[in-house]
C-alpha cells in the first residue's frame, strides 16, 4: 500500500528513530506514511525530508529572523502540556487557516485521548506574558520531529511558525540530535516550501531506501508523473484503435484509512478505466506500478461510494482528471506486463470478448 497507519500502544525513542528514517510520520496517536497527496482534484508526490544536524549552522538570513524574534519575544521550551490558553489560540489561528485542520487541540495531537505514546515537546513564544504562538515536536533517541506549529494571526508579520521550527532546530543542536524531521514537502504544490528554508534537507528515496541530497530530487520521474506518462501511453494506443478510454483519480486508494484495510482493493490513486459501459458492474481498469515498474490489469466491481469521505475542495483552474468515489474491488489480476505495447493487446482482445456481453445486457 502507499499509504499506511500503524496504530501503538506504546512508542520507544529507537523506534520512533527507525519509523522517521523511513519515510513515516506521526498522525494523532498513530504513525502514518505516504507516496500520493491529492489537493483540490490534483495528484502529486510526498517527498519526505530531513535536516542532517551534524555541523549545520543557520545561514545568515535565519539568523536574522532569530535576531529580531528573539529581541521582540520570550521563548520557553518544554515538555508539552494542553491547556485551555493553547486551545484559544489553536481556535483562532484553526479560523484563519486555509485547509482542512482538526477541530480541537487534543484531536489533533492525541485523538481526543487522555494518553500520549509520544515523548512531546513544545515551544512557547511570549509576547509579555501574551502566547502568540507555540509548536510541537516529537523526541526520538537520535532525531526529533516538527509536528505542529501555531500563531496568532495578528503577529503574522513576525513568521513565528517558522521561527518556532528555528526554535526545534535549535533545541535538536543543543542536546546533540542527529536529524530533524519537518514532514514532507510537496513538489508543484508550494504551500509546503517553507520548509526548504531550514536549510540542506535530505529527500528519502523510496526505490534505494535511502536519504540524498535534495539536488539529486528528479522531479520528471517522481511517481505521479510516471504513473501519468505510462497510462497516458497506453490510452493514446487505445484510441488510435477506436478503444475509449479514461483516466481517472481514485482518491479511495487510501480507504484502508477509514476501516476498509480488510477488503482487497485497487490501492492506485490514478487509473484507466479501459471501457465506457456505465451499466455493467464488471470494469475493466488498468494500474501502473512505479516500484515494479509493470502495468496491472484487473477486473472489478464496486462496493460503496466513499464520496463522504474523500470529497474535497475543487480546483479553481478545473480537475486534473475526474475522481472516482466508489471503492474499487479486485475481482481479478488479469495480466501484469511491463510493457505498453503488450498490455494494449490485452486489452483489445478483452474488448473484443467483452462486447458482446454488453450488446446482450443494454
Amino acid at each position: 500500500m502507499f499509504t499506511e497507519k500503524h496504530y501503538l500502544e506504546d512508542l520507544a525513542p529507537n523506534q520512533l528513530d527507525t519509523y522517521l528514517s523511513r519515510g513515516w510520520y506521526r498522525m494523532g496517536q498513530a504513525v502514518f506514511t505516504c507516496r500520493f497527496l491529492l489537493f483540490q482534484d490534483r495528484l502529486f508526490p510526498a517527498v519526505w525530508i530531513r535536516l542532517p544536524l551534524a555541523g549545520y549552522h543557520f545561514r545568515k538570513s535565519l539568523r536574522k529572523l532569530q535576531k529580531r524574534n528573539d529581541r521582540r519575544f520570550r521563548t520557553v521550551v518544554r515538555e508539552a502540556q494542553l491547556n485551555p490558553e493553547k486551545e484559544s489560540l489553536y481556535q483562532r489561528y484553526r479560523r484563519s487557516f486555509h485547509g482542512r485542520i482538526a477541530p480541537t487541540l487534543r484531536s489533533s495531537l492525541l485523538d481526543d485521548a487522555d494518553y500520549n505514546i509520544f515523548d512531546t515537546w513544545e515551544v512557547n513564544v511570549y509576547d509579555r506574558d501574551q502566547l502568540v504562538a507555540f509548536s510541537f515536536f516529537d523526541l526520538g533517541e537520535k532525531s526529533l520531529a516538527s509536528i505542529l506549529g501555531v500563531y496568532d494571526p495578528n503577529y503574522a508579520s513576525f513568521s513565528l511558525g517558522f521561527y518556532t521550527m528555528l526554535e526545534e532546530i535549535r533545541f535538536g543542536l543543543r542536546t546533540g540530535m542527529e536529524h530533524y524531521y519537518p514532514g514532507y514537502v510537496v513538489p508543484g504544490y508550494d504551500k509546503f516550501d517553507y520548509k526548504l528554508r531550514i536549510g540542506p534537507v535530505q529527500f528519502y528515496s523510496e526505490p534505494t531506501d535511502e536519504w540524498k541530497a535534495l539536488s539529486e530530487l528528479d522531479a520528471y520521474n517522481l511517481p505521479p508523473a510516471r504513473m501519468q506518462r505510462r497510462l497516458e501511453e497506453v490510452r493514446k494506443q487505445l484510441e488510435s484503435k477506436g478503444i475509449r478510454s479514461n483516466l481517472f483519480l481514485y482518491p479511495p486508494y487510501e480507504a484502508n484509512l477509514i476501516g476498509y484495510w480488510i477488503l482487497d482493493y485497487l490501492e492506485y490513486p490514478l487509473l484507466l478505466h479501459c471501457h465506457a459501459h456505465p451499466q455493467h458492474p464488471i470494469r475493466l481498469v488498468l494500474a501502473f506500478d512505479h516500484l515494479q515498474e509493470q502495468y496491472r490489469l484487473f477486473f472489478c466491481s464496486t462496493y460503496d461510494d466513499l464520496t463522504d469521505f474523500f470529497a474535497s475542495g475543487k480546483n479553481k483552474g478545473g480537475a486534473q482528471y475526474p475522481s472516482e468515489m466508489e471503492l474499487l474491488i479486485k475481482e481479478e489480476v488479469v495480466a501484469e506486463s511491463p510493457s505498453a505495447e503488450e498490455m494494449v493487446s490485452i486489452i483489445v482482445d478483452q474488448e473484443k470478448r467483452l462486447r458482446p456481453l454488453f450488446r446482450s445486457n443494454s
